[in-house]
């Protein structure tokens, strides 16, 4: 969703069902917040969103019209059960949220991948050297589990990315820049990641199971 204001660019995606990103880049003030309030309103209208996260990774300045916003978000989420969390590790943005109590209202995170949660690519859980052999199946289990339903969000995120309709975009490189062309693009490396994925995944499953072949030999 583009901001009439250019000191701010606002984008919406989808990396898991149920979950919806909505990242600002620049500057949020009483002159552009009502774009950010529609990018986050359109996620809550969406029954099915239960995770908003609003990633102010690249946001530089957050006046009180765009921390209210916000609340105002997770007010609406929470009233049928959802959950909004904020991304940023910037002072100036975070000295705001800090100064005006918000900071657990918020649910305020440094990275994106924590407040993503079940996106993580974490192993876990983690095996620790000298541990059982069981608890590094389970560890190797969970990180191919992980990587399979990564490689289905990417598969998502391909779709998505074709759907859109170039006619209604432009490309703000200028130049030889076409907004069909850059889709396609976007598309193919996606789904080419995808597929990386999913092949790491099949090829990691049997070394998973000629792991639970093995016992220690004094057993």
């Amino acid at each position: 969703m583009a901001s009439p204001d250019t000191r701010l660019a606002l984008r919406t995606y989808v990396p898991a069902s149920g979950v919806v990103v909505v990242s600002a880049d620049g500057e949020i003030d009483l002159a552009n917040r009502d774009a950010l309030a529609a990018a986050l309103a359109a996620a809550v209208a969406d029954p099915g969103t239960r995770l908003l996260v609003c990633d102010l990774s690249t946001t530089t300045f957050l006046a009180c019209s765009g921390l209210s916003a916000l609340l105002e978000t997770k007010s609406a989420l929470a009233d049928r059960g959802a959950r909004l969390r904020v991304v940023t590790a910037d002072p100036t943005v975070l000295r705001v949220i800090d100064v005006t109590g918000q900071w657990e209202a918020l649910d305020v995170h440094a990275e994106l991948t924590v407040a993503l949660g079940g996106l993580e690519l974490v192993v876990a859980p983690t095996y620790a050297p000298g541990g059982r052999l069981a608890d590094l199946r389970a560890a190797l289990d969970h990180a191919v589990e992980q990587t399979t339903e990564l490689a289905a969000a990417w598969g998502r995120l391909a779709e998505q990315v074709s759907g859109l309709d170039p006619a209604n975009l432009v490309d703000g490189r200028g130049g030889h820049w076409k907004p069909r062309e850059t889709l396609a693009d976007m598309a193919e490396d996606l789904r080419v990641l995808q597929n990386h994925l999913a092949t790491g995944a099949l090829l990691a499953a049997p070394t998973v199971e000629d792991l639970g072949h093995l016992r220690l030999a004094d057993q």
